[in-house]
């Protein structure tokens, strides 16, 4: 009990002296990476939904796209080389032929009735489903890419 107090008494005295200023600014780095993994999670599994809803139809439930009519998602060189194109593209749709994995797709897709946030959410999803890797996609970033998006 008695080192407990002593314990105690010395934490106080180093905050209050400024010594844990530096430890301080550490615990709040590792809370906000905390904080995005959790937001990672979170917009995974809304995005899922999301997913389903919208994408999974065309796309699949397993990324891999339908035969030669629907692009797959799952390690697809276009989605992970331009997320900004690829949320204008939920949003807005798509109606140029594009070529994904060396392959032609001339299907055209309809926009998305969806928020910014559920476009943050599924691409969070696309972006880290099936052995992709393209980590937390950000509501800001997708307000921001919307606001440049080019005519499709």
């Amino acid at each position: 009990m008695r080192s407990n107090y002593l314990i105690g008494l010395l934490a106080m005295t180093l905050f209050a002296c400024g010594g844990g200023k530096g430890q301080e600014k550490e615990e709040k780095k590792s809370e906000l990476s905390s904080r995005d993994e959790v937001r990672l999670k979170q917009y995974q599994v809304e995005g899922a939904k999301v997913y389903a809803t919208y994408c999974a139809n065309c796309h699949q439930q397993d990324g891999k796209g339908l035969a030669s009519l629907y692009p797959p998602l799952a390690g697809a060189d276009y989605l992970l080389e331009n997320l900004p194109r690829a949320a204008c593209i939920i949003k807005n749709g798509q109606s140029k032929e594009i070529v994904v994995n060396g392959e032609t797709y001339n299907q055209m897709m309809p926009g998305n009735p969806i928020t910014n946030l559920e476009i943050a959410e599924v691409l969070t999803y696309i972006g880290n489903a099936w052995g992709n890797d393209a980590g937390l996609v950000g509501v800001k970033d997708v307000d921001k890419w919307l606001e440049e998006c080019e005519e499709n």
